[in-house]
């Protein structure tokens, strides 16, 4: 977690003063919510003000925020304490964490491991015990991944859900800002506080009803029907399928479904989310040259990606959509592993160079 304090700008004296009247709120009885006080981190690709918008790059951006972004200006009126920025994959473009530039994080568990990516330090900084919670963005894992690898919780929420506006993804339609924390109620939780005030304003009307938090301490699923596609299950490493095979058969009310457009729709996902983010990135096209080559790399692939496959894998999204509406009308929910692989060994290399291992990505 980087505090990035600058000449106009002191973090620790800035937390310190919220810090001071989150105690004077709460000794009067007032508390702005159960989020006031609470030390939170906000990934690198969201604006705060006071700091730089870096995305894990290793020349630090020019421009100092003088205002938050949406996510953060909510934190704070819930009485939030931002006490700084997570590290993450360079750009946003991998899924290990690692990061040459601006260190990587160790996966708290095993410091020879990565953590996952690209919101490596939220989920390290929550795993290790550092913040209670910590905000990600996801586009193709990078919440669930990270979260997975460290052993916490993390929502990739709806759409449109938390607002992206005042951060680097603000024109993606596959990326979404999200929580990470250490149970899933606490995820519940944070989720339905900032929602209910940062709902994306492209998406949901002002007067769109608040995100409820009803049933959140109801733990029985009697009356709820699991879905599993035991296709997209084989595809995990043994280890993960003998654990995931082990809490089906304590569950009750599972039934096998298909999804036919499951693999048509990953590789459209993947075209959207690579068109997207070189879409996103074009303000910084002048600073390529300071990025790591195995960004510059994967940034030049992406490039590729023609107008063509951009409105056939938006087509495909419609088809998916629409898959999953015909699934849900005979199961509650899906359940699956949330990655399929394990988290892989940190070279010596890696840490100078960075990596690039596709196949492994895809696996994810």
């Amino acid at each position: 977690v980087s505090t990035q304090s600058t000449g106009i700008f002191d973090a620790y004296c800035v937390n310190t003063q919220a810090a001071l009247k989150s105690t004077l709120r709460y000794e009067a009885g007032s508390p702005l919510s159960v989020l006031d006080g609470v030390p939170v981190g906000i990934k690198e690709e969201l604006d705060v003000l006071g700091f730089r918008t870096n995305c894990g790059r290793k020349v630090p951006s020019e421009v100092i925020n003088s205002k938050d972004g949406d996510i953060a200006a909510a934190l704070r009126s819930l009485g939030a304490i931002i006490i700084g920025m997570t590290n993450m994959h360079e750009m946003g473009m991998g899924i290990t964490g690692i990061n040459p530039n601006t260190g990587t994080p160790r996966n708290p568990y095993n410091d020879g491991k990565v953590t996952g990516g690209s919101s490596s330090g939220s989920a390290a900084a929550v795993a290790s015990g550092l913040i209670p919670f910590a905000i990600g963005t996801d586009g193709g894992g990078s919440i669930r991944i990270p979260s997975s690898f460290c052993g916490v919780c993390g929502l990739k929420p709806t759409f449109g859900l938390f607002s992206s506006v005042g951060s680097a993804i603000t024109k993606s339609t596959v990326a979404s800002v999200g929580v990470i924390a250490n149970n899933i109620a606490d995820v519940a939780l944070v989720t339905c506080l900032i929602a209910n005030h940062a709902l994306d304003p492209r998406f949901f009307c002002p007067s769109a009803d608040k995100v409820p938090l009803h049933g959140i301490s109801d733990k029985t699923l009697k009356d709820i029907t699991l879905g599993v596609y035991p296709e997209y299950v084989s595809y995990a490493d043994p280890q993960i399928k003998k654990v995931f095979s082990r809490i089906k058969e304590k569950l009750k009310n599972v039934r096998e479904i298909e999804l036919e457009e499951l693999y048509l729709s990953k590789t459209a996902h993947f075209n959207l989310l690579f068109a997207e983010t070189v879409h996103e990135r074009q303000i910084w096209n002048d600073q390529y040259k300071t990025l790591n080559p195995v960004t510059n790399i994967i940034y030049s692939v992406l490039t590729r990606s023609s107008l063509r496959q951009y409105m056939m894998s938006s087509a495909q999204k419609t088809r998916a959509m629409n898959m999953f509406k015909r699934v849900f009308k005979k199961v509650d929910l899906l359940i699956s592993p949330t990655t399929a692989c394990l988290p892989k060994d940190i070279l010596p290399s890696d840490l100078t160079y960075g990596v690039i291992d596709e196949e492994y990505a895809l696996w994810s």
